[in-house]
């Protein structure tokens, strides 16, 4: 496949699956604020969700290892989540189909953002010139254009119209998807097979740099998963509305956009690992949650969307740059979502029932303060793996 029409292809990968991921999952807080959830109740919904899609990432990711099925997952798994958007808006608040719903969309529409990034993994390990920092910046794009219409749509007709929206998305990813090719399986160069997950999993606990890592992650993910579930919560409680919630997620996409497609030019002249860089993100993730607890005014919390171009931005290719660079080819995309599920997942199922407690008990603003703490610590311990990782290379 020429390198041209590889990178417009996953471009427009990475732009659906994220306009399909702001639709379907971004604006699940306010659905279920509109269905008359409380806090807590909503930081329960969220944990279920984080937890369905913490045991579903190493499965993912161990079919992308043995198997060349990256295009079947991708549509099966995406129009199941589509399903799920329609039982979650015709739920009438049952707390059951909610639920149901809720982990339905992340098993399958949250998995496959990650999964898509695996994808790029297994394409770049065997040897694709993919250049994954600006095709992910086609994800942003999209995102901040989504994050922008629907808020309005939603603001005007509800959440409804949102159905209609993803089925005609879900028509445009079919012809893209067809277009891609499926990853070779690991170990295919080498003429050995993949390891089973339980291989995979041995190996990685056996790199020290990955596990430190991997615990600064989850750290952070304890606030930043809090950050998600109560943003809009915030706004809304400042006297915003679903329009206000939407020009948020658009200043955040849109500020990605820069760091994204530079990323490469900007390790380069910044002279720092992956790891490092992982950590100077966890750091404006716990700068951006002190911001938002202090904050009483709408103004400011719409502005403090741009933190995103400091921190997940910056977090999301050094995430791929980390992997690349610390993880044996064999389990890739294995060791990807594993860290995922664990950083990523678990980490949420504890961080959206302690964000939905500390909220309950002490309100919105201290639990934006607390988690902080948690994402000030997990930037130390990503510097730590920096320094271990500068000291020696580890490859599992």
């Amino acid at each position: 496949m020429k390198l041209r029409t590889l990178n417009v292809s996953f471009l427009l990968l990475q732009g659906l699956l994220t306009l399909i991921d702001c639709i379907a999952v971004a604006y699940l807080s306010p659905i279920l604020v509109s269905l008359g959830y409380s806090n807590l109740r909503i930081g329960w919904i969220m944990t279920l969700g984080a937890l369905a899609s913490a045991l579903a990432r190493p499965v993912w990711g161990t079919l992308n290892d043995r198997f060349s099925c990256a295009r079947q997952v991708t549509l099966g798994s995406t129009a199941v989540g589509m399903g799920c958007y329609f039982f979650l808006t015709h739920s009438a608040a049952h707390p059951a189909v909610t639920a149901f719903a809720v982990m339905g969309l992340y098993v399958t529409v949250v998995c496959m953002m990650n999964f898509a990034d695996a994808w790029a993994l297994r394409l770049i390990s065997s040897g694709a010139a993919l250049n994954y920092g600006a095709t992910r910046a086609g994800g942003s794009f999209s995102y901040a254009v989504g994050a922008a219409v629907f808020g309005s749509l939603a603001a005007r007709w509800g959440f409804m119209p949102g159905n209609y929206i993803l089925w005609g998305l879900f028509i445009l990813l079919c012809g893209v998807v067809c277009t891609l090719p499926n990853p070779p399986p690991a170990g295919q160069q080498r003429a050995r097979k993949a390891p089973f997950l339980y291989e995979s999993l041995a190996a990685l606990s056996k790199n020290r740099v990955y596990c430190v890592m991997l615990a600064a992650f989850f750290l952070c993910t304890l606030a930043t998963c809090s950050m998600e579930s109560f943003y809009s919560v915030l706004i809304l409680s400042l006297g915003g509305t679903e329009r206000h919630v939407g020009i948020a997620l658009f200043l955040q996409a849109m500020s990605e956009l820069p760091v994204m497609v530079g990323y490469t030019r900007l390790r380069r002249r910044l002279g720092l690992s992956p790891a490092a860089l992982m950590g100077t993100a966890m750091f404006f993730y716990g700068l951006k949650a002190l911001t938002l607890g202090f904050s009483a005014s709408l103004g400011v919390v719409l502005a403090a969307a741009l933190f995103q171009s400091v921190s997940f931005a910056l977090f999301t290719p050094a995430c791929v740059d980390f992997m690349l660079k610390t993880v044996s080819a064999d389990c890739l995309s294995t060791a990807h979502l594993v860290f995922l599920a664990i950083g990523q997942g678990a980490a949420a199922v504890v961080g959206n029932t302690l964000g939905g407690v500390l909220a309950e008990r002490f309100g919105v603003a201290w639990m934006f303060r607390l988690v902080s703490l948690l994402a000030l610590s997990g930037s130390v311990l990503a510097c730590r793996a920096a320094f271990i990782q500068t000291r020696r290379r580890t490859t599992v």
